[in-house]
């Protein structure tokens, strides 16, 4: 079948040595030639004195570019700009081919005055962590074509700027960050004031970078007048542990990977820079509260001295710390979220405002929201700024949170290990398999996630080994195990291995806390080799969960819990 003369037949690779490629064949093109097409690939229409002078530089400049087209056209077998055409514009059948490897622009460095545009251009292609990141997103776009627009929501560290270069790869489309007439354009705010009809006219595929809180002007007005089968609207959710353990973090260890992960909030961009920081890292700081400046400067202090407090904030907080005036600007800005009551909207950005309190300011502000909650009798919200104070806080936790960290009430024995038993999952939220075993990841405080198992037809040995990562000034990351006979508590902190005998029945595990986990489970029978212990796999132990010898009724601690802990019984962290 003959190819349409429409078609596009004649390449320019991006990476690589700069050169036309035409049915895998190079041609030979002057530097000159070569550094013309690829600005118009990248640039769009351009104007011919503004070539001539980047080109040349000198009286006889469009003279000199006149015979630099004519030898184009010679070069490349037909006429490449029609005679008289101003501006200069890419013919359809030349495109550029933006999948490869090597540097950008390879040769082009030296050709008149265009060094720095090549080096702004080999910046914009550049190879930044994270682009390895949301393949899945990426396979999801794909069909896409322009003209579209494409709104990309996330926070601080989300990577849309990489997604979007990312984007422009795949859809092969020339990636630009201001307004060109055809590619891949990204655009971020402070977006450009241009009249609305010329971003309607547009053939380019428009991405546009969306911060958290009030929607701009800018986006509303596109969103209202933009044709809705041409526009799609994304949230930039957090990588998932899985995806960046299999990119960003491949080759780590565990707890290297975990708290790089944990500590970055799962952030794409901001991974890498975790990795190699021993501490806050201060340009991610810097990010951060350059972006806080947009709130007024009596909200931002509130928001500064509201770091000392984790995950949803009592109302004698609030009112402690001189919060309750600026808390409809910081909601609406997008810092605070109310759900069961206001907390930051991300733990990973409350940590680096509290890593910038000094630390006089830092005692005087948790003493302040210890005495508020002492007095309202939120014994339990009370212990975490007692620790932080370096103070005693032991006799104000619940049962529930004294078992975990301290193991009470809990009940050892011996028994002998038997076959293995199929472990059936029923149901979960929040826990994924991974390989082997599982892998789970709580972010914010009140993140919860639970695995529910069919019914044991008798009495086995539970086994949960693995490896966890918690923020050291948190309770850490819990386990809840729970049955018909009651429940059960522990912390699982750093390389973990855990035996408990479970009576017969369903049971579920629930997940509280901070932190990142992997973990494998297994079930066994009791061994009944009598006298014939090699029969089994020899007496081990193992924490007896049904016992109640030096504990309290599930029930009535439970009570105690939700009296001592706050209205509802949940351990926040």
């Amino acid at each position: 079948m003959k190819r349409p003369l429409n078609d596009p037949v004649y390449a320019l690779p991006l990476f690589g040595r700069a050169r036309v490629v035409s049915q895998g064949t190079e041609l030979r093109v002057s530097r000159k030639g070569l550094a013309l097409l690829y600005y118009l690939a990248l640039e769009g229409p351009t104007s011919r004195g503004r070539l001539a002078d980047l080109l040349y530089g000198h009286g006889s400049a469009l003279q000199n570019l006149r015979v630099e087209l004519h030898r184009l056209s010679q070069a490349l077998g037909r006429e490449v700009f029609p005679k008289g055409q101003d501006p200069l514009g890419l013919p359809s059948w030349l495109k550029l081919e933006t999948l490869g490897h090597g540097e950008v622009l390879e040769g082009l460095e030296d050709v008149g005055g265009l060094w720095e545009w090549v080096q702004e251009v080999r910046t914009r292609y550049e190879a930044v962590p994270g682009l390895s990141c949301r393949q899945e997103l990426l396979r999801e776009l794909s069909p896409l074509r322009p003209p579209f627009l494409l709104v990309l929501r996330g926070r601080l560290g989300a990577g849309q700027r990489q997604l979007a270069q990312e984007l422009a790869r795949v859809l092969g489309l020339a990636f630009h960050q201001s307004l060109r007439p055809e590619g891949l354009v990204y655009l971020e705010s402070p977006y450009p004031q241009v009249p609305l009809r010329e971003l309607l006219r547009s053939k380019a595929f428009l991405v546009l970078s969306l911060d958290p809180g009030e929607e701009p002007r800018f986006f509303l007005e596109l969103r209202a007048h933009y044709p809705p089968e041409r526009m799609r609207v994304l949230e930039l959710s957090p990588l998932p542990w899985l995806e960046a353990r299999q990119g960003l973090l491949a080759g780590y260890g565990f707890q290297q990977a975990a708290r790089a992960y944990f500590l970055a909030g799962g952030q794409p961009e901001w991974i890498p820079e975790w990795l190699v920081s021993a501490s806050f890292p201060q340009r991610l700081l810097a990010q951060l509260r350059l972006q806080a400046r947009w709130l007024s400067e009596p909200a931002r202090v509130a928001l500064e001295r509201l770091s000392v407090a984790f995950g949803p904030i009592p109302e004698q907080v609030l009112d402690a710390l001189g919060a309750l005036p600026y808390l409809e600007e910081l909601e609406r800005k997008g810092w605070l979220v109310y759900g069961e009551g206001y907390g930051f909207a991300k733990e990973a950005e409350r940590r680096f405002f509290y890593s910038a309190l000094p630390e006089g300011r830092r005692r005087e502000l948790h003493e302040r929201a210890a005495t508020a909650l002492a007095l309202a009798g939120h014994n339990q919200e009370e212990a975490l700024h007692r620790k932080a104070l370096g103070e005693g806080y032991e006799g104000l936790l619940g049962p529930r949170l004294r078992q975990a960290l301290f193991g009470e009430g809990r009940v050892w024995e011996r028994r002998g290990l038997g076959r293995e038993l199929a472990l059936l999952v029923q149901a979960g939220q929040g826990v994924f398999p991974l390989g082997q075993g599982f892998g789970l990841a709580l972010l914010e405080p009140t993140d919860r996630v639970h695995l529910d198992f069919a019914s044991l037809e008798e009495e086995a040995v539970l086994e949960l080994v693995g490896e966890a990562y918690a923020p050291q000034d948190s309770w850490g990351l819990l386990l809840a195990l729970r049955g018909a006979w009651g429940e059960r508590y522990i912390r699982l902190e750093g390389a973990f291995a855990h035996r408990m005998l479970l009576p017969p029945g369903p049971f579920r595990l629930r997940f509280s806390g901070l932190g990142v986990a992997e973990f494998s489970l297994r079930a066994h029978r009791i061994g009944r080799g009598g006298g014939r212990l090699a029969l089994d796999k020899g007496l081990v132990e193992v924490w007896n969960l049904a016992a109640k010898k030096g504990e309290e009724v599930p029930k009535q601690g439970e009570e105690k819990g939700k009296d001592q802990g706050g209205s509802n019984g949940d351990v926040y962290l």
